[in-house]
């Protein structure tokens, strides 16, 4: 052998793939005392604090009372079935009561939305901020449609009935209101921002009954999937053979195919700081199965840290930019060495016929000396996959 090949696998153009739906596109919620935690439904979209002077405060399952796919919120949005929401009653004095949610950052303008449900014998006034500190519209909410939940099929268990009555949005006093015929389940109404909002109040007032809103909020998330590639390094073999051809074990010097728990991804704002996920830690992917995968991520500008040690050093930029939309993921393709451990000493001189011929060790001298195995990591361009995470 004169030399050395490091061999290269071709790789595919960046595409959108289907997928099953994801459970946490939904925003989940913690606390108590009039004070509460929303937890980001996606990676990149902020979370929020709630306070409230209405009691009581629930903050159900969604095993009883979702929107399914069949309704408009849930088309748009996937099944709030096993997703949690927030209810929300009038004051202890039966009082209107006022609830406000503070993002931790102004929200982004598009691609999230938010229901008010149980509005029958009752209404609610939407007040709120733009991310400038000015005074929300009643475009700025983008107000969509009403319906009633209890009308989907299959019909969630807390219906009473089938019951079709509606919410009447009135954009002049920024007011949902029911049709105060009854107290009924199921009536609903949905928003979809086109401003960037800092906050949302909610203004909620009963005429009868037992008084309480419902509060959801959702986002779209796709997964991003970023595929890792193995480079074979191989010496050539005999005249007219593929020295790239792993079937030709003789030919193969060394690989390195195995990076779990060694090299990792984080995903970064556009500015470079961490995204945080829901459980409060930033977001990192590790290495399973062949690729790194971030489950849920909000459409939008981000960057891709390549986290890794002295045995994967990254060749070219260890951060570049990523783009996600609703139909491509545009961004970096990172090439990451790997320096295999040198192989233990031989005790003794017929060590090699027991030898692992499938997967031998790099040498440490000779023409294979100081050579690395190089993964790919195509993101657009290359073997990069982004998938809808709310519908098959």
């Amino acid at each position: 052998m004169t030399g050395v090949v490091a061999t290269a696998a071709a790789t595919a153009a960046a595409v959108l793939v289907p997928s099953a739906p994801f459970a946490a596109e939904y925003a989940a919620w913690s606390g108590g005392s009039g004070s509460f935690q929303m937890s980001s439904p996606a990676a990149g979209f902020p979370g929020a604090d709630l306070t409230t002077d209405g009691a009581p405060v629930t903050t159900p399952s969604g095993k009883s009372i979702w929107m399914g796919e069949g309704t408009p919120f849930g088309a748009e949005f996937g099944s709030s079935r096993d997703q949690g929401y927030i209810g929300i009653g009038t004051t202890g004095g039966n009082l209107p009561s006022t609830t406000t949610v503070v993002f931790d950052s102004p929200t982004p303008p598009s691609d999230w939305g938010f229901a008010l449900g149980d509005i029958d014998v009752d209404m609610v006034r939407i007040s709120g901020t733009t991310a400038g500190g000015g005074a929300l519209a009643a475009a700025d909410l983008g107000y969509q449609s009403s319906f009633n939940l209890c009308q989907d099929s299959p019909r969630p268990a807390g219906c009473k009935s089938a019951a079709t009555d509606q919410p009447v949005w009135d954009p002049a006093a920024m007011t949902l209101t029911g049709t105060n015929s009854g107290d009924t389940v199921g009536a609903t109404g949905w928003f979809q921002p086109t401003a960037s909002i800092a906050s949302l109040t909610f203004t909620f007032t009963d005429f009868s009954g037992i008084p309480m809103f419902q509060f959801w909020l959702a986002a779209h998330a796709y997964e991003v999937v970023a595929p890792v590639t193995p480079v074979l390094i191989t010496a050539p073999g005999d005249p007219g053979g593929d020295p790239g051809d792993p079937s030709a074990p003789a030919d193969v010097l060394g690989r390195c195919d195995d990076m779990a728990g060694e090299v990792s991804l984080a995903l970064l704002d556009a500015g470079g700081d961490p995204v945080i996920g829901d459980d409060g830690e930033p977001v990192v992917a590790a290495l399973d199965d062949g690729a790194f995968r971030f489950p849920q991520v909000f459409p939008g500008s981000y960057q891709v840290q390549v986290v890794t040690d002295e045995h994967y050093p990254v060749d070219g930029p260890a951060v570049q930019p990523l783009e996600v939309t609703d139909d491509a993921a545009e961004g970096p393709s990172f090439s990451i060495e790997c320096t295999p451990e040198p192989p233990a000493a031989s005790p003794a001189a017929d060590d090699h016929d027991s030898a692992d011929d499938t997967h031998p060790a790099l040498p440490t001298t000779g023409p294979g000396a100081g050579l690395w195995i190089a993964a790919l990591l195509a993101i657009a361009g290359g073997a990069m996959a982004i998938r809808r995470a709310r519908r098959l």
